[in-house]
């Protein structure tokens, strides 16, 4: 039910009127928004709330005046949702103003990536975005005085991997799997990040760009001006977040709508366009994330290809990559969290070594030793109380459930992909396979 209903919300944020998605894909179930009635909202406006397309289908419902055929307990519930996300965001903003005026301060060069960064451009309104975070790029050299600038204003290090820090105000409680996610946020959690590209670094380098802080630009949203990326770096900054979540486990949509909602707001933009393309085709790994990545997009929500990128994106023939697009990309994609294995699939593909394949596998397959917690960041005194040591049992029993239960899907779906390929590669004549390969 859960990937039919998220189908259906799917198709209704499409960018082609007149046409589908790429590839409806063999599990796709064609089914109204309006033929939903209010017990199965019910049961699945909590999934769409986590995988961030609540607030963005409602904008578009009342942008074209749709919302009528929907039964009004679920109008309700959209608009309250809207009222107190348009609140938080706005406590929010605050929070972040307080924290890039400490940083301005202490003298830290940097920029606000996705976030209010993102605002009008790829979103409209910020009441239609959901976020618990702010994302800030650091120059290197002022990544620990930025730490401790937040520091004096009441954060806390929570946890560093690799050239990311992050850092919160301790909260009394965690939010549990299935909470309201709307309510003002307790607390506040900044990601700082050194490096453009930082995830599996050593095994799949990237060409990331160098001028990012001198090409960065002032941006103001409310009452809160700062520096954010140069169009076209925060363009390859999206791009870069979605494929890094994709060689994680789960990708949360809204990422993907904002990038399609952008190519098809600035598809007519040529001159943006052959700067992307530049960008991107500095270098093959950059160029396979994007192709990945845009294609993933378009298969959702139909969104157009701009003609520059028409050559990044056009991959040879018998790729895997097109083929799990095809195959699998919307059963990795319309999940609940914490999603599922399917993109192990295709990881194999974007790693040139082996030995760091196999070691990227064997952590994703079975992560022990890096079990990740409840809550980041909760207050010392309340994790030792009944209430969190249950709730942090139950967390870790359900995250082996989930690796039990993905595993077996992955292995049934292993087999089914080699087939795949193998009917796939012979099918193609042999000029299609020395282009192919070539």
């Amino acid at each position: 039910m859960t990937r039919e209903f998220l189908s259906s919300v799917v198709d209704a944020l499409g960018f082609s009127a007149n046409e589908p998605a790429r590839n409806p894909g063999p599990d796709r179930k064609k089914r109204a928004l309006s033929s939903y009635s209010t017990d199965e909202w019910s049961r699945q406006i909590g999934v769409l709330d986590r995988v961030g397309l609540t607030l963005p289908l409602y904008g578009r419902l009342l942008e074209h005046g749709k919302c009528a055929r929907l039964p009004a307990p679920v109008i309700a519930a959209l608009e309250q949702r809207r009222r107190d996300n348009a609140q938080r965001m706005s406590g929010m903003l605050i929070t972040f103003g307080q924290a890039a005026t400490a940083l301005r301060q202490a003298d830290v060069r940097f920029v606000c990536v996705k976030g209010f960064s993102l605002i009008p451009e790829y979103l409209t309104e910020s009441w239609q975005r959901h976020q618990i975070d702010f994302d800030l790029l650091v120059a290197h050299e002022d990544i620990l005085r930025a730490q401790k600038a937040l520091e004096q204003i009441g954060y806390r290090l929570t946890a560093v991997d690799g050239d990311e820090r992050r850092l919160r105000i301790p909260v009394s409680r965690p939010l549990a799997h299935n909470a309201y996610l709307y309510k003002p946020q307790e607390g506040a959690a900044i990601e700082l990040h050194s490096e453009f590209w930082e995830t599996e670094a050593k095994a799949l380098p990237m060409r990331s760009p160098h001028d990012v802080f001198a090409l960065a630009e002032m941006h103001t949203t409310g009452f809160v001006s700062f520096l954010r990326l140069a169009r076209h770096h925060i363009f390859l900054y999206q791009i870069l977040h979605v494929y890094r979540h994709f060689l994680g486990s789960w990708a949360r949509m809204l990422w993907l709508y904002e990038i399609a909602a952008y190519l098809d707001r600035y598809q007519d933009d040529d001159a943006f366009w052959l700067e992307v393309r530049e960008l991107l085709s500095s270098d093959a790994h950059l160029a396979n994330a994007a192709a990945l990545v845009i294609l993933c997009a378009q298969n959702l929500f139909a969104c157009p290809l701009p003609l520059a990128l028409e050559d990044i994106c056009t991959l040879p023939a018998g790729s895997p990559v097109r083929l799990w697009i095809d195959r699998y990309a919307q059963r990795w994609l319309l999940t609940d969290m914490p999603g599922n294995k399917l993109n192990l699939l295709l990881h194999w593909h974007f790693f040139s070594d082996r030995p760091a394949w196999r070691r990227h596998l064997a952590k994703r397959l079975a992560p022990i030793g890096n079990r990740p917690v409840l809550c980041e960041g909760i207050e010392q005194n309340a994790t030792k109380s009944l209430a969190y040591v249950i709730a942090n049992l139950r967390f870790q029993v359900a995250r082996i459930g989930h690796h039990l239960r993905s595993g077996a899907e992955l292995l049934f779906a292993g087999i089914a992909w080699k087939i795949h390929l193998h009917l796939d590669h012979a099918a193609l004549s042999p000029n299609e396979l020395r282009r192919g390969e070539s």
